[in-house]
């Protein structure tokens, strides 16, 4: 599989993914917006209803409060209550009967007619204090029963003498009611008299038919609960009440626009519609259903919240359109997904392929041009290649015959001459001294630039001991040109030996110190060592050379570590030099790792800093320098006397002035002296190779040996 393909299957999975995740997050936000609508309807329609039985309890009691305030009634109903009082109370007698009958017989007229115009059920009066049945006129056979634990209405209304109003299941019926007190005018005293109350009722069928005449899309049913009947009404009327209409899963369908409520309600699944108020989806053959249900309170359940509920208000609407136009737009929403699928992946396959096309060409275009760059370069290092073999070759061939010119320099300066004489050999030697410099430090770029192809080799060295070195040999420089130098160690150096290069590092601070001790004639020099950072496997030393010279300008920095570069011409005349020291010692300061920082003002001074990192050496403290009278035992011949370290320290330091200074026959006299002496294995090799140097005429490269010797001598 190539790469082009990986590329289009992941671009178009990913594309099928974020088409996908519209389409679902389209799908679920319009479900929700579609359950959001069947909410906000479950919530408009409860309190439709509940405005609708609340107007229904209002015309309830506006029928009984006409009927209340007919006076023929009122003395009746007062005639009523007395007779029953001197009767014994409950039904009373014949005298009670015949109050009765007759105002039965004033009220069924008037009944009669309300109930055709405004759709009442049943009139009944009550007796007070509690509920005593007087009258029922749409049960005329039942009277004398006292409700003072199902009638809360009638109890309320006269106990307070003021209107109540509330659904309410009664001994016979239950209903929508309305109550109001009913009051006469005694015949011997004249006083206006509390008698009892009077109810007008109806049934939730007008309610329901209203309710469904208005919203025609709304089917409605009022379900009371088994446990609210069985508490309330007489189990003769009530195995009346189911004979036809038989409970179904524990409830009683009280009034209902549609018989298809019997249907739903012996579903398994409608329990839950009966269990939690609010809206409820439910499919019932090929239609969808919207049932809204909330409980059904009746008067004491209103006021008394520990009341159960009296059963149930289920309005249910068809919603088959609203869940047909959901789907609709759903499977809209994904066929155009679908087009847009297979439109962009035509379009990025085209994209793909002409992309391909291009980058190919760039590809061909960069491998060609990466061809040509690669080929320059083999180029340009096999040319520095040949021109550090060129100029390594050159500086050893030119160092032996400028050996040989400033050895017989100083031969010939040491045989009578006049003076004129004299000073042209003083400046063929100075001359031939400066080029042998420029030879040395151009060798030794050479020789730097080869190494930095492989690895160095670390040794264990003391930094105290390199500085104390370095100061040693430039103590002369620095006296001859009215200089002290002086050593600075930080307080917090220990006297450690650590594994690094001190051969490299000795080239930085040579080229260093050396720049110092030129340009601050008359001043002092530092040369500092402080320790940055101690742990058990590290060490970071930071090396300095401070001066109080004529100091670099600010734009002359930048420029000052590149090869040849000088600052001031003037600078050459006065003080000599190649330009090759600072970046021998910034060369050196790369290739191990660090540095060479540089701050500087004008005509107060410089200093040239470096910080290097170097493992800690395994034997961490160097051990004081001890001074031995002699050697181990050697293998030599015993045909030449064996020195010891006093004396070679001696001839040492008296090497080390006419070997700074070229001198030809004091150097060569001194190495005789050397070879005419039998030393150790380990100092022979060392002894040997300065003496050949010397005789060569190669004093710089012998000052090297002779500092060598020094360091494992002292």
């Amino acid at each position: 599989m190539n790469v082009r393909l990986k590329i289009f299957l992941l671009l178009s999975l990913v594309l099928l993914c974020a088409i996908s995740s519209y389409v679902w997050v389209y799908s679920r936000m319009d479900h929700q917006r579609l359950m959001d609508e069947f909410k906000n309807t479950a919530k408009r329609v409860e309190v439709t209803f509940k405005n609708e039985q609340d107007a229904t309890e209002m015309r309830m009691l506006q029928i009984a409060t006409f009927i209340a305030h007919d006076q023929k009634a009122q003395q009746l109903f007062l005639l009523g209550k007395t007779a029953v009082n001197l009767e014994g109370g409950g039904a009373g007698g014949e005298l009670a009967a015949q109050v009765r009958q007759s105002l039965f017989e004033h009220v069924q007229e008037s009944q009669k007619a309300l109930a055709k115009r405004f759709g009442f059920r049943q009139l009944h009066f009550h007796f007070g204090p509690g509920s005593l049945s007087f009258l029922r006129v749409h049960r005329p056979e039942k009277f004398g029963d006292r409700m003072d634990t199902v009638r809360y209405t009638i109890v309320a209304a006269n106990a307070e003498q003021k209107n109540t109003m509330g659904f309410e299941t009664g001994r016979v019926v239950s209903g929508i009611r309305g109550v109001t007190p009913v009051y006469a005018i005694d015949g011997v005293t004249q006083e206006k008299i509390h008698v009892g109350a009077l109810e007008a009722g109806t049934s939730f069928s007008n309610l329901l038919a209203l309710f469904h005449q208005t919203r025609p899309w709304f089917d409605t049913a009022v379900l009371l609960s088994r446990e609210h009947l069985q508490a309330n009404v007489w189990p003769e009327f009530l195995d009346e009440l189911t004979a036809d209409n038989q409970f179904i899963k524990g409830f009683y369908v009280e009034g209902t626009t549609s018989s298809a409520i019997k249907t739903y309600l012996a579903r398994d699944d409608f329990t839950e519609v009966l269990q939690s108020p609010g809206h409820h989806l439910l499919k019932h053959e090929d239609t969808h259903y919207n049932f809204i249900s909330f409980p059904l309170r009746d008067f004491r359940g209103e006021t008394d919240p520990n009341t159960p509920d009296a059963g149930w208000v289920v309005v249910w609407q068809d919603v088959s359109q609203q869940i047909a136009a959901y789907h609709d737009r759903v499977s809209f929403i994904i066929f155009y997904g679908l087009l847009l699928f297979l439109a962009i992946e035509v379009l990025m396959y085209f994209a793909l392929t002409l992309m391909t096309k291009q980058l190919q060409n760039e590809l061909l275009k960069t491998q060609k041009q990466e061809a040509e760059t690669e080929h320059a370069r083999l180029v340009a290092e096999e040319s520095s290649r040949l021109k550090t073999q060129f100029l390594g070759n050159m500086s050893h061939e030119l160092r032996t015959p400028m050996n040989a010119i400033m050895g017989l320099g100083q031969l010939l300066g040491e045989t009578p001459l006049d003076q004129q004489q004299q000073s042209y050999i003083d400046k063929i030697n100075i001359s031939s001294k400066s080029l042998l410099t420029l030879i040395d430090e151009i060798l030794l770029i050479s020789d730097m630039d080869s190494q930095t192809k492989g690895p160095l080799s670390a040794e264990s060295f003391n930094p105290k001991q390199l500085l104390g070195r370095m100061k040693d040999n430039f103590t002369l420089k620095a006296k001859n040109n009215s200089v002290v130098l002086t050593v600075d160690y930080s307080n917090q150096l220990p006297n450690i030996k650590v594994d690094g290069f001190p051969d490299q590092i000795e080239w930085a601070l040579n080229q260093l110190i050396g720049n110092a001790i030129k340009f601050s004639r008359d001043s002092n020099v530092i040369l500092s060592l402080s320790m940055l950072e101690q742990t058990d496997k590290i060490t970071t030393l930071e090396f300095s050379v401070t001066d109080h010279g004529s100091g670099i300008a600010a734009e002359q920095q930048e420029q000052i570590f590149k090869p040849f570069y000088q600052g001031d011409v003037s600078r050459t005349r006065n003080y000599g030099g190649t330009g090759l020291g600072l970046t021998i010692a910034q060369k050196v300061c790369l290739q191990l790792g660090g540095e060479l920082k540089l701050v500087s003002t004008l005509g107060q001074g410089s200093c040239f800093s470096f910080s290097l990192t170097f493992k800690n050496a395994t034997d961490f403290t160097d051990d004081l320098p001890v001074l031995s009278e002699g050697f181990p035992e050697t293998k030599a011949p015993s045909a030449l006397p064996p020195g010891n370290i006093t004396e070679l320290v001696k001839i040492l330091y008296q090497l080390e002035a006419p070997l700074s200074k070229l001198q030809a026959v004091p150097c060569q006299d001194i190495a005789l002296s050397l070879k005419d002496m039998q030393w150790p294995e380990n100092l022979s090799e060392s002894i040997e190779k300065l003496t050949s140097l010397i005789e060569q005429y190669r004093f710089v490269e012998a000052q090297k040996i002779l500092l060598q010797l020094k360091e494992r001598l002292i």
